[in-house]
Parts: structure tokens; sequence; C-alpha cells
């Protein structure tokens, strides 16, 4: 209503219809309101509404749903901005809020996606410069089951991809190099190299900085933003990240990692098997095994875990990147590491379970 670019009778239309129809109210409240004959309500700009009792100097008009005047609403919505000069985006973000497993949720994010790339489409053949996003976790996009999502998929996503190596030139270190640049104006003409030299020049536990810390996320931007804040609300003054404060605020990083990944299970499997579950590596107290190793703890501690069931626990955690495997590889002579995280792969319950290093403190393991 306020863009001053559209100057055409589909947006008084439309300003007329919700003064005139809701007068404040929201379009779905279906609430009874008096009205004098002054003030009478005029439905005919999209859609007539009812009238109940009979006319007189005060009416009682019945507002109708907002699905009584969606056809006519969107109509008129596209006319509108098909007369815009500006630029329109609507941010669908934390979907995955109260994620649960089940077929209401699954439903609503489907009808969701689907009528999204449908007015994505409309606005695109017509010329229009407006586009709904949504933001979708991937493990829940590809729990969904519908035929028409492959090509949404295929047509329509964009796929955020932060890498999955430890190396010092990752796109995450880059974008933390890029924030400091804006932020303090005397390092914005070192290179990357120089910069990243600047901001971690001391190794940690033995380990080049970038395998410390990149090991202790999911290649996830938060992940190593929440690692940094925590180092510089501890130490405000630091003109770099030294040793010392990843050591000592690894602990409070590990509690949010834990929390993180906890969330993420969440709709997935019950409350109570995500708590069982990581109280079974949490009493275990070994950050490697195999499966005949935890086999024999879980079956001598039956009573205590007996809501699991341990291949469905040790898969879901593979899945959402609690657990990854290791191979000892002779011909290379070291050790392999598969993460779901990382690359496209499932667990392997001959190899050995190896327990993420962004959780260790937290489980005390």
């Amino acid at each position: 209503m306020e863009d001053n670019s559209i100057n055409n009778i589909y947006k008084d239309n439309l300003k007329e219809f919700m003064e005139n129809n809701f007068m404040g109210l929201k379009l779905n409240m279906n609430k009874v309101v008096e009205v004098t004959k002054k003030k009478s309500i005029n439905g005919g700009l999209l859609k007539p509404i009812r009238v109940l009792g009979s006319l007189g100097r005060d009416t009682k008009y019945s507002h109708g749903s907002y699905l009584d005047y969606i056809e006519d609403l969107r109509e008129n919505v596209l006319k509108a901005l098909k007369g815009s000069s500006n630029k329109y985006t609507i941010i669908f973000d934390e979907l995955d809020d109260k994620f649960r497993n089940e077929d209401i949720y699954k439903s609503s994010i489907i009808s969701l996606i689907k009528i999204s790339d449908k007015i994505n489409e409309i606005c695109f053949n017509e010329g229009i410069d407006a586009k709904i996003i949504l933001l979708l976790r991937t493990d829940i996009f590809y729990i969904l089951n519908d035929p028409d999502l492959n090509k949404v998929e295929q047509d329509g996503s964009i796929k955020l991809d932060w890498g999955n190596t430890i190396k010092s030139n990752s796109p995450l270190f880059g974008m933390v190099l890029n924030k400091v640049r804006k932020s303090i104006p005397e390092l914005e003409a070192k290179n990357d190299f120089d910069l990243f030299k600047t901001l971690f020049p001391q190794q940690i536990n033995y380990r080049s900085p970038n395998e410390f810390i990149l090991g202790r996320t999911y290649f996830r931007p938060r992940d190593i933003v929440t690692y940094l804040n925590l180092i510089i609300e501890k130490y405000p003054d630091t003109r770099y990240f030294g040793y010392r404060g990843f050591i000592e605020l690894e602990r409070n990083y590990s509690t949010y990692f834990f929390k993180e990944i906890r969330n993420e299970l969440y709709g997935h499997i019950s409350d109570e098997k995500i708590d069982t579950s990581f109280l079974l590596l949490k009493q275990y107290k070994k950050s490697e095994f195999t499966y005949a190793e935890i086999k024999a703890y879980y079956d001598s501690k039956m009573s205590v875990f007996k809501e699991i069931d341990l291949e469905e626990s040790l898969k879901y955690f593979f899945d959402f990147g609690v657990l990854g495997n290791k191979q000892f590889i002779e011909e290379k002579g070291k050790d392999f590491y598969s993460w779901a995280y990382r690359e496209n792969t499932e667990v392997d319950y001959d190899k050995k379970f190896v327990l993420h290093l962004g959780l260790r403190k937290e489980l005390s393991v």
C-alpha cells in the first residue's frame, strides 16, 4: 500500500477493500462487527460479504474468511505489483521451528513449497520483480514425499555450501576475514593469507587453527561465529584469537553445539530417545568404538537404555553428525573419516565410530 510507484486501479481496489471491509481486523478473524448505515461495508470490489439480520440504521455484517477472498486478492495483488518499479522479496525462515516428523507438518510445508513455486513462476511470466524465498534444512526437505518436489529442487533451489574440507582457505574463514575487514579499516588492505596469520597466529593443542576450529563445527557460519564471539566476550580487547581463548571457551562452545544438534534431532525421534541416546554416549565415555563394543555395553545396561534401539540411535547420530565412521587404509598408511554432513554417505556398522570433536567436552568424553 505504501509503494508510491504503483498507480493503478488494482492498488486502489486493495486499499479501499481493506479499509472498508476489514477496518483493521485480520482477514481470518470472522468477527461480527457493528457498523452504521453511513459506513456500510462495500465488499463488491472483490467479493460480496454476507449480511446478517434486517437492514436498518444499525446493521450487523459478518466478515468472511480470507478463503472467501483469496482468489480475487491474489489477482489484484499481482496486477497491482505489475505496475510497481520496486522489487519485492518475501522470506520464510525458521520453518523447522517445532518440527515434527508428522503428516500435518509435512503436508503444510509441502503446500507452502508448491504454492511459493507457483507464485514465483507467475511473477516471472508476468514480468513482476517479486520472489518468495523459503529457508529450509535439507534433512527436513528430504523427508518430504511429493512427486513435484524433485522438479522444484532441481529448478528452483540453491544449496548453501560452505565447503567440506579442513583448510585455511575455507569459505568459512573467508567470511570471517571479510567481516573483519569491514570492521577494522587498518586491516582492509591485507590479503587473506596475511590476515589469517594475523588473526590466528598460534597452534591450538598442537593443531593448526583451521584444523582445530573447523573440526569442531558442522561447516556452518554460525558455528565458527559463535566460537569466536565467545572468545571476544571474554577477551574484548584481544587483537587476535590465540590458543588460550579456544581452550578456555571450548566447553562453552561444546554446550552450544550440543544444543544445536539436539534441536535438529527434535521431531525426527522422540525427546526421550534423544536424551537416552546421548546418555548412552556420555556414560560409555569413549570417543571411538566399534559396534560390537558399544553393543556389549548397551546390553549390560539394558535397564537404563531400554527405551532405545541401538542401531536406530547410531544411525540417527551418524545422519546428524554426532558420530562419524573411521577406517585405516593400509595402502595410504592413515585413517580416513566419513561424516554425513561433509559427504553423501551412509552409516557403516562394520567400521569404527568416532564422536564429533565439538561434542566431547559437553559429554565429558
